[in-house]
């Protein structure tokens, strides 16, 4: 058995045990069990071999970041909505051809509270975003940077 593979059950396995909050010999092997069944299959759908230019250990790193933006944009969001709100469709261009990298920052925009990603093209995302009704105009031409900044930055520093 390849590295790779361990190494993703094993990082599923501590997941588990901290989602759980739960660290008993029981889950640990519930955990494990389950975390090897979800490699298994996921493997038979997209080989992890095909996974190629990315630090599994700084996407680690990056989920605990992306959880960060989850809550601070939540409380952004509801300050937004209480203000009131305008909702624009915006092109959201990213800096990197690898698609495994394109498809995790469309899915890291939808989960933040505001945005939501509609369509990925290639290297160009088309977002719902959510935006102050007292907001320059001027910011719809900095959009893809508010919507994308940090957390671009966040995944390319687990690119090789």
């Amino acid at each position: 058995m390849k590295k790779n593979y361990i190494f993703s059950v094993l990082l599923l396995t501590i997941i588990w045990i901290i989602l759980t909050e739960n660290l008993s010999l029981t889950q640990a092997i519930v955990g494990l069990t389950v975390s090897t069944a979800c490699v298994a299959c996921f493997n038979k759908l997209f080989p992890i071999e095909s996974i190629t230019g990315i630090k599994i250990w700084r996407l680690f790193l990056y989920f605990f970041y992306l959880i960060g933006q989850i809550y601070m944009a939540g409380f952004a969001a509801m300050k937004l909505t209480i203000k009131g709100a305008n909702v624009d469709i915006v092109k959201v261009k990213t800096n990197s051809d690898n698609d495994f990298f394109n498809v995790m920052l469309a899915n890291s925009i939808t989960l933040t509270p505001g945005t939501l990603s509609l369509e990925l093209n290639e290297q160009e995302i088309h977002v719902l975003w959510l935006r102050g009704k007292d907001d320059d105009p001027a910011d719809l031409e900095n959009a893809d940077e508010l919507i994308k900044g940090k957390l671009e930055k966040q995944l390319q520093k687990a690119q090789l």
